[in-house]
């Protein structure tokens, strides 16, 4: 009976076991390996969402690094300005993620603490200790009833979908969090498909958008 149920699921699914928490591997049931040829295995896989800002790879991320990374994935001067600010002037969240209680003066955000700004109106795919949920990735799919977001009314289903009553600052942090993704994030189409949402998730998908709007940027000097 038990392996007729874990059968199921891995069909219904398309990966072995999806309600357990992967630690260093994005994954989803058309990539159930994770990214192609990444291996990062002293990193979960919400510090791989994150590690793009790391600029030096020095574990910490600078109110700097923040808004180049924001710059490159196609953010204007405003907005990175302005998300650089909210993320570490306003939310504390350098704070939460350093080892002292003193606040360090450069408002740096310590990539291995990272797992501890995870808030409440969430999709849950992260957990508590940065681990990713394949079932909760599903999921997603399952409230927009297709699997790609198709308008920024996909965003907004999402977002009041995970709203937890009361919480009025996950909710909001989920709210920027997701709008700016559909900011950078979408294609020609308007479209957010499935792997670019997987991609997200390890951070995949922010190298692939700066690499691509460098291309485009040197294309166009010999044009």
């Amino acid at each position: 009976m038990q392996a007729g149920r874990v059968h199921r699921v891995m069909d219904h699914v398309g990966i072995f076991r999806p309600d357990l928490p992967r630690a260093y591997q994005a994954v989803d049931k058309h990539s159930p390996a994770g990214t192609e040829g990444l291996s990062i295995p002293t990193m979960t896989v919400l510090q791989q969402h994150c590690g793009f800002w790391d600029r030096d790879n020095d574990g910490r991320i600078y109110p700097l690094d923040t808004y180049q990374g924001c710059r490159e994935v196609g953010m204007s001067v405003l907005l990175s300005l302005g998300f650089t600010w909210l993320l570490h002037f306003t939310l504390l969240v350098p704070y939460m993620t350093q080892d002292s209680w003193i606040l360090n003066p450069y408002l740096c955000i310590y990539l291995k603490n990272i797992h501890r700004i995870k808030h409440a109106s969430d999709t849950g795919v992260f957990d508590e200790e940065g681990r990713m949920y394949p079932v909760k990735l599903e999921q997603i799919w399952g409230i927009l009833g297709a699997e790609e977001f198709r308008s920024y009314d996909d965003v907004k289903r999402l977002v009041w979908a995970n709203k937890d009553v009361g919480d009025f600052l996950g909710w909001l942090a989920s709210a920027i969090s997701w709008s700016l993704l559909w900011w950078v994030a979408r294609d020609e189409r308007g479209i957010i498909d499935r792997e670019t949402l997987r991609s997200c998730y390890d951070g995949t998908l922010f190298y692939h958008i700066a690499e691509k709007r460098r291309v485009r940027a040197l294309a166009s000097k010999y044009e």
